[in-house]
């Protein structure tokens, strides 16, 4: 297995990849209806461009496995694909956006995570993330639990 930088000859890829993991991982949380622009219009393609240069993605044998990104400050995301949670994989992942977080100069990262990802949010928990706040998020029509970590041991 392999994790580098994501480079523009992933994208048709990655974006597969991803209309893939959202239906498999947030069909269980969100209705078709918040879905289906990510699964079948283009909100996927400008997030995937957008965040191109902080994607770090995971890969075996040319198959994309897991990704990660960070938006200044914020874990944009981390999806691992159902087949391949309880891998470490989306440990090694966030542990990378960490650090780049860190490496732009941030002491302390955040991150959103729907409140109903039960699996997802016993992760973050485990790797050090403390709850902040639990918001709606309007366009989802979801609670989300807004968390961060600091980045700089205390001495």
């Amino acid at each position: 297995m392999e994790f580098r930088k994501a480079v523009k000859e992933d994208v048709p890829k990655l974006i597969a990849f991803l209309k893939e993991t959202i239906v498999e991982v947030y069909g269980q949380i969100l209705s078709w209806e918040v879905l289906q622009p990510w699964v079948e219009g283009d909100r996927l393609n400008s997030d995937v461009n957008q965040l191109l240069p902080n994607m770090i993605l995971a890969e075996e044998a040319g198959e994309i496995l897991a990704v990660a990104a960070n938006l200044d400050d914020m874990v944009a995301f981390l999806w691992v694909h159902p087949a391949h949670h309880r891998k470490g994989i989306g440990s090694v992942l966030l542990d990378i956006v960490e650090m780049e977080i860190r490496k732009s100069g941030y002491e302390t990262a955040k991150l959103e995570c729907f409140s109903d990802n039960d699996k997802a949010m016993g992760f973050y928990l485990t790797k050090g993330w403390k709850l902040l706040c639990e918001e709606m998020d309007e366009e989802a029509g979801a609670l989300k639990m807004v968390l961060e970590k600091p980045l700089i041991k205390k001495s």
